[in-house]
């Protein structure tokens, strides 16, 4: 299979595209032919040299998230059969044409969602969704403060939030100072800040 293979730290020239031999699924894993996969600054951090991969987990190849259709099953899998359609999160190795992964960690992807978009889904909507329902309990209708509202999480935390009607005061940090604002305020500033004319929240 190829495999996006980090050659050595540095910035995106060190990233070659090689040839490596595809996983095999045993006991509870699962084989995922990968359609498309995210980039998220652990992603980056990794090919700078200042994130090892978890242990278990590929430490050349990148890539948290991902999203294809299950290709093949170990022995001891109940809840997947080849041709179903996934995302999932990994410790790392999604820019790859296959992936392993725990039966346990993979979701399956809604139908009005096409592969592109599920790989962006799992590693900040996910966190996002953890930190507030689960962690912190939020229940319709609370007040939830939202720090680093314009980083990938955030506009995730952002828009889960706001889909239960929850009210939204949000920090945003610029160059040189933190602003206070409320959802709209902060996409209005990430907006000028990104010179956009419009960013949808």
């Amino acid at each position: 299979m190829r495999a996006v293979i980090i050659t050595r730290p540095g910035g995106p020239e060190v990233l070659e595209i090689q040839d490596v031999e595809i996983p095999q699924p045993t006991g509870d894993q699962v084989r995922v032919r990968v359609h498309a996969s995210g980039i998220n600054r652990a992603d980056l951090l990794q090919r700078a040299g200042g994130y090892p991969a978890p242990p278990g987990s590929p430490a050349n190849i990148p890539g948290l998230e991902f999203a294809g259709e299950v290709d093949a099953v170990g022995p001891l899998v109940r809840a997947w059969k080849p041709g179903q359609r996934v995302m999932g999160l990994a410790g790392g190795g999604a820019q790859a044409e296959y992936i392993l992964s725990h039966e346990g960690l993979l979701v399956e992807i809604p139908q009005n969602l096409d592969f592109v978009q599920a790989a962006g889904i799992p590693e900040v909507f996910m966190t996002a969704h953890d930190a507030l329902f689960t962690q912190a309990g939020l229940q319709m209708g609370e007040r939830v403060l939202i720090h680093a509202a314009g980083s990938g999480v955030g506009t995730a935390a952002i828009q889960l939030a706001h889909a239960i009607s929850s009210a939204l005061p949000t920090w945003i940090r610029t160059s040189r100072h933190w602003l206070p604002g409320g959802v709209s305020s902060s996409c209005q500033l990430w907006a000028e800040h990104r010179q956009m004319s419009t960013w949808a929240c």
